[in-house]
């Protein structure tokens, strides 16, 4: 059973390697897909996130956080890094509508078999190896290499066909903003 974020930051105060790693795995994947949704460019969201755990390691951050604003500060703090990216980039930021980080606590729990439905259903409209590449990650939650082992593909394929594939979901599932980050989000609630 997955530790709760109290359990986590617990953790991690007593034990600061340990603790990041076990941030590491519950929040990159979800950290990620959020930050996609913001640049709209997988490798970039890669980095962003990256960079974030390494300054949430160097730095006391997560010393002084109450836990159950864990999430919240993952998230603003992501959303904030690609923010700045994109400002660096274009001068402007991109407008997004998200009424709350804390996405788990604002769906109803009965909305996630449909959602996993929907993100399904627009998968199998991607092309077969698009496809494939998505149900291994999105909704089998595989890691990279992983998904890339049981595909026989390598991960810089994998992840350029999973980049592919976002782009190809977020378009699909346009009018229905945030679904693939909702999927994920329920993983780590």
């Amino acid at each position: 059973m997955p530790l709760t974020d109290v359990e986590m930051l617990d953790f991690f105060r007593k034990n600061r390697e340990k603790g990041i790693k076990m941030l590491f795995v519950r929040y990159y994947r979800p950290l990620v897909l959020y930050a996609d949704e913001l640049v709209e460019d997988l490798s970039v969201a890669e980095d962003i996130v990256q960079e974030f755990f390494v300054r949430l390691w160097q730095d006391d951050y997560l010393e002084r956080l109450l836990p159950k604003a864990l999430s919240s500060y993952l998230f603003t703090s992501v959303r904030n890094a690609c923010f700045s990216y994109t400002r660096s980039k274009s001068g402007k930021v991109r407008k997004v509508e998200l009424s709350g980080i804390d996405i788990p606590a604002v769906c109803a729990e009965g909305m996630n078999d449909y959602i996993v439905e929907r993100v399904s259903e627009a998968i199998r409209k991607l092309p077969a190896q698009t496809g494939a590449v998505c149900r291994e990650i999105l909704l089998n939650d595989k890691k990279y290499q992983e998904a890339a082992d049981c595909l026989n593909i390598s991960v810089n394929t994998l992840k350029t066909l999973l980049k592919n594939g976002l782009k190809m979901l977020r378009e699909d599932l346009k009018e229905e903003k945030y679904l693939l980050l909702y999927l994920f989000s329920k993983k780590i609630s």
